[in-house]
C-alpha cells in the first residue's frame, strides 16, 4: 500500500497536500471472505512550501511506513454464459500509520507520540467482472481473472503531540487529521476457485487496489493544511462462495404433435401404433363364372361395353390365380361353314388379345374356333341368331 503526502503552507498559515503515486454455472451467488493487506514502507511524503507562518519556506521528501492489516469483503453476484460472472463487492481494511520520518538536515518529520500516528480506513464498493477457466473435466479447479471499478470511502485519523511547536523545520513537527473523502477506485484480481460441492466454492484471490487522488483537511504545526493523497494496496484473500438455488424455469411449451397415416387412411400421433391390418378371411376362389362376349352380325370387333367386361373379368382371374383360360369363338348359321369357321377364329383371337392386354398370362390361354358347330340356341341353316354370335371364356384352377 502506498500513500503519498504533499505539504504546502503559505505565510500566515500552514498548508499540507498529500499526493499519491503511483466458469458453464447459472443463477446467483453470495460470497464472504477475509485476507491480508501488506505493509508498505515506501509511502512518500513531501512539501514545497513553509509549514508555519514567519518561517523561511523549505522543501522535504521522506517515506512513511504504513503497516499491514486484515481486510474483509462480502459480495452478491450472478453467473453469465461463457464462464463469466459479475458481482457487487463491499470490502474494508484499516491500516496503522506507524511513522512519517524526516529528511536528514531538512525536515524532522512527524514523530509519533505513542505506538503509531493513527490509522487510515479504506472501504470500497466495487462492480467486478470475472472470467473463469475450468482446467479439469469436473470443473472443480478453476483459475480466474477479474477487474473491478467503483468508489472508495477513505477515513483518516492521524495525530501526534510534541509539546511546543518547532522553531525550524528540522525540529519535530505536529500533525492532526480527522477527515473523510470519497474517490473513484479500480482493482485487478486473479485467483483460484476450489469447488467443494455443486453449490459451495472456496476462492483464493490476489487483489491490487488503486484509488485516484483525494484530499483531507487537517492541521500541521497548528496551521490549516490540505493533504492530497493517493492510495494503493496489495492483498491476498480467502473466502467462501455459495450458489443460491436456481430459479425454476417456466415450463416449456408442449411440442407440436406429429401425425402419421395408417393403411386404413386414419391419422394418429407418431408415438402411437397403427391398428393391425385385417386378416383376409375370404374363402379361396375355386370357380369363376364363364365370360360370354357377344358380337354384331358378321363382326369380330369389341364394343366399349365388351372391353369393360373383359377388363373386370381379367382382374378377377388374376386375383383368383387361375391356372388356365379357354377362349372359344362361335358364329350363327348364316353364311357358309368355312366362312363361319374363320369368323369364329377372329372372334376368339380378339377376346384372347384383350385378356392378355389386361394382365392375363398368354401362356395360360387356349384359343379354339368352333365356327357354327356349337350354337347356344340351335337353329336351322342360314338363321341369324344373336345368341350364337359369341366368344365364351372359361377359367380353370
Amino acid at each position: 500500500m502506498k500513500l503519498k503526502l504533499a505539504m504546502l503552507a503559505a505565510t500566515g498559515a500552514a498548508a499540507l497536500n498529500i499526493a499519491a503515486f503511483a466458469q458453464e454455472e447459472t443463477g446467483y451467488y453470495g460470497a464472504l471472505g477475509a485476507g491480508y493487506t501488506f505493509e508498505n514502507e515506501e509511502t512518500t511524503v513531501s512539501t514545497d512550501g513553509a509549514v508555519r507562518a514567519g518561517l523561511t519556506p523549505f522543501e522535504f521528501e521522506t517515506d512513511a511506513e504504513i503497516e499491514d492489516a486484515v481486510n474483509i469483503y462480502g459480495a452478491i453476484g450472478k453467473y453469465f454464459p461463457y464462464a463469466f460472472r459479475g458481482e457487487l463487492e463491499l470490502s474494508t481494511r484499516t491500516q496503522d500509520v506507524a511513522l512519517v520520518p524526516g529528511q536528514a538536515g531538512v525536515f524532522a518529520g512527524f514523530p509519533n507520540s505513542g505506538d503509531d500516528l493513527g490509522d487510515i480506513t479504506v472501504t470500497t464498493l466495487m462492480a467486478n467482472l470475472y472470467k473463469d477457466f475450468p482446467i479439469d473435466a469436473a470443473g472443480r479447479l478453476r483459475p480466474f481473472v477479474g477487474v473491478g471499478v467503483g468508489a472508495a470511502y477513505v477515513e483518516a485519523n492521524i495525530e501526534n503531540t510534541i509539546g511546543s511547536l518547532p522553531a525550524v523545520p528540522s525540529e519535530p513537527n505536529s500533525v492532526s487529521v480527522d477527515d473523510e473523502d470519497y474517490v473513484p477506485a479500480v482493482q485487478g484480481l486473479a485467483g483460484l476457485t476450489l469447488a467443494f460441492t455443486e453449490q459451495l466454492n472456496v476462492d483464493l484471490r490476489y487483489r491490487y487496489l488503486w484509488l485516484s487522488e483525494g484530499e483531507f483537511d487537517g492541521f500541521v504545526n497548528d496551521g490549516g493544511a490540505a493533504l492530497a493523497y493517493e492510495y494503493d494496496a496489495h492483498e491476498i484473500t480467502a473466502g467462501l462462495r455459495w450458489d443460491f438455488a436456481p430459479v425454476a424455469a417456466a415450463p416449456a411449451a408442449p411440442a407440436p404433435v406429429q401425425y402419421k397415416t395408417c393403411f386404413d387412411g386414419s391419422r394418429i400421433p407418431v408415438t402411437q401404433t397403427c391398428p393391425p391390418r385385417p386378416v383376409d378371411t375370404a374363402p379361396e376362389v375355386t370357380e369363376l363364372e364363364p365370360l360370354v362376349v357377344y358380337f354384331d352380325y358378321d363382326k369380330s370387333n369389341l364394343t366399349d361395353a365388351a372391353n369393360t367386361l373383359i377388363a373386370a373379368r381379367a382382374e378377377e382371374a388374376i386375383d383368383a390365380d387361375v391356372a388356365s383360360v379357354t377362349v372359344q369363338g362361335n358364329t350363327d348359321t348364316a353364311g357358309s361353314a368355312s366362312y363361319n369357321q374363320a369368323l369364329s377364329a377372329r372372334r376368339a383371337k380378339v377376346v384372347s388379345d384383350a385378356l392378355v392386354a389386361n394382365g392375363v398370362d398368354q401362356s395360360a390361354i387356349t384359343v379354339e374356333a368352333l365356327g357354327e358347330s356349337n350354337p347356344a340356341k340351335p337353329t336351322g341353316d342360314g338363321v341369324r341368331e344373336p345368341l350364337n354370335r359369341r366368344t365364351e371364356v372359361t377359367f380353370g384352377f
